[in-house]
């Protein structure tokens, strides 16, 4: 009897933890609303690339992009970000034999926490 008991109770302490909503990797889940205003647009010229950015993932002066373009891309040369108004925009050159689309990569996980933005792709002159 005491074996019936502590096996249902096992189970149902497995399935209830098997059903709750959780973001990837640990990450909280992000209300839809705070996900809208998060954009940004890339151009790149001979491995140099500018980012326009909006929204509020990207109110810590590019930090947390920057170190996702490390992660990403490897060696960030000639960084330098600033505002105009609301919108940031980030400049720099990564190195030749950089892993294709690593810069887009790095935006969207930089983005993430208030609402990944799909889509972008670094327009190339």
């Amino acid at each position: 009897m005491r074996l019936s008991i502590l096996t249902a109770t096992l189970v149902s302490a497995i399935t209830l933890t098997v059903a709750a909503p959780t973001a990837e990797a640990g990450e909280p889940l992000v209300p839809l609303d705070k996900r809208e205003p998060n954009g940004a647009s890339c151009h790149e010229y001979w491995g140099h690339y500018g980012v326009t950015t909006w929204g509020s993932w990207d109110n810590d002066w590019g930090k947390g992009f920057l170190d996702n373009l490390r992660g990403q891309c490897g060696n960030i040369l000639n960084w330098a970000f600033s505002y105009s108004g609301s919108n940031g925009y980030a400049s720099f050159s990564i190195t030749r034999g950089a892993a294709s689309h690593c810069v887009e990569n790095a935006i969207w996980l930089a983005s993430n926490p208030t609402g990944a933005i799909w889509g972008v792709s670094c327009t190339s002159f």
